[in-house]
């Protein structure tokens, strides 16, 4: 028999989701009234027509060019070479971001601090390491990472360097704070035992938490990787020589074969990174 004392509080639960969902309705309506959303412009202008020629493109990708390009190298080859410069911006990115990312996240985290009340002028000084590396995080992460591309590509030009940047800047603020939080929710009894029996701070925090942390640590680090490889297929529209910039020009002329065999290559690259992504937390948690 179901406790009466439970059924208000179910009611309530019941009545609070039925109130979030009307909510989140009513907002999504009103939104598609500001920005004059009309379903009908999708049937008009033989927009059915091209979406189903580019769908039916996916059935039978590319394997040269459409049109022939004189001088140009083999169409599959320079199609993985599209994916290798991807795939290097990407890694290139991540591997400032990473550093950076753990740097910022041990600063804003509170977990390896030692007991303050005996050193009022070092939690005065890490008080305010604290403060200054969430304001960075934030600081960092606020702006997409496609705008960043824009303002360093305006600020030194078209080049590597400015791919590689835009791609550090906001992963170093997104990692750090998801590293920080993720440290901070794992159970602190092994860190306070190696305190206890007179273990420093750091070392405990180094030996009795990170250790448990780093499983999910490495699967996040896994997936901003991921994140990292569309980011920079994205930066090939603003002209950043990545895989992105042989979509643009495909399916500016319209040869959807081609864009298809592109994106089954960006797939396939993710697919990778997953796939080592779950080998190297299998290999940790054995």
């Amino acid at each position: 028999m179901a406790n009466p004392s439970s059924t208000p509080s179910r009611q309530r639960f019941i009545g609070s989701r039925r109130a979030t969902l009307l909510g989140i309705t009513l907002a999504t309506l009103f939104c598609a009234w500001l920005l004059d959303l009309n379903p009908q412009r999708l049937l008009t202008g033989g927009s059915l027509e091209l979406a189903g020629e580019f769908l039916s493109a996916a059935f039978s990708p590319a394997l040269d060019y459409e049109q022939p390009v004189p001088g140009a190298p083999p169409f599959l080859l320079a199609a993985l070479g599209s994916v290798l410069s991807t795939l290097r911006f990407a890694l290139l990115g991540m591997s400032v971001a990473v550093p950076c990312g753990a740097l910022l996240s041990f600063f804003s985290s509170t977990a390896w601090w030692p007991d303050l009340s005996r050193h009022r002028l070092l939690g005065i000084v890490l008080r305010g390491l604290y403060f200054g590396s969430r304001t960075t995080m934030a600081l960092a992460r606020s702006v997409h990472e496609l705008i960043w591309g824009l303002l360093f590509i305006t600020a030194i030009g078209m080049s590597s360097e400015a791919a590689v940047i835009a791609v550090a800047i906001p992963y170093s603020g997104i990692l750090a704070k998801i590293y920080s939080e993720m440290i901070g929710e794992h159970a602190r009894d092994a860190q306070d035992a190696l305190r206890a029996i007179g273990a420093g701070s750091i070392a405990a925090f180094a030996i009795g938490l990170v250790p448990r942390a780093l499983p999910d640590l490495v699967s996040y680090t896994f997936y901003r990787l991921e994140c990292a490889v569309r980011t920079a297929a994205v930066f090939g529209f603003i002209g950043i020589q990545t895989i992105g910039h042989r979509i643009k020009l495909a399916s500016d002329e319209f040869h959807y074969h081609e864009v298809w065999t592109y994106l089954y290559l960006l797939f396939g690259t993710v697919a990778l990174i997953e796939w080592w992504g779950a080998a190297v937390r299998r290999h940790l948690k054995d």
